[in-house]
């Protein structure tokens, strides 16, 4: 038995539900590509969203890494 089939026994026996895993490897590497940058889209629209409701500015430095 290799260490992945391994690990992956030994993270369900500790409860953890790693059959999302197995779905994500079996689409191809654009899609997840573009579920990535869907869910780093969402990630970066809340935080600029928290930062408009406690009137906070958009830091420059940051901001012109992540657009």
């Amino acid at each position: 038995m290799s260490s992945h089939f391994e690990a992956t026994d030994e993270a369900e026996r500790a409860g953890f539900d790693v059959s999302l895993n197995d779905v994500s490897l079996s689409y191809t590497y654009e899609k997840r590509a573009v579920q990535h940058q869907a869910a780093l889209d969402l990630a970066l629209e809340l935080e600029r969203i928290g930062r408009e409701l406690r009137g906070e500015s958009q830091p420059t430095d940051r901001a012109a890494l992540r657009r």
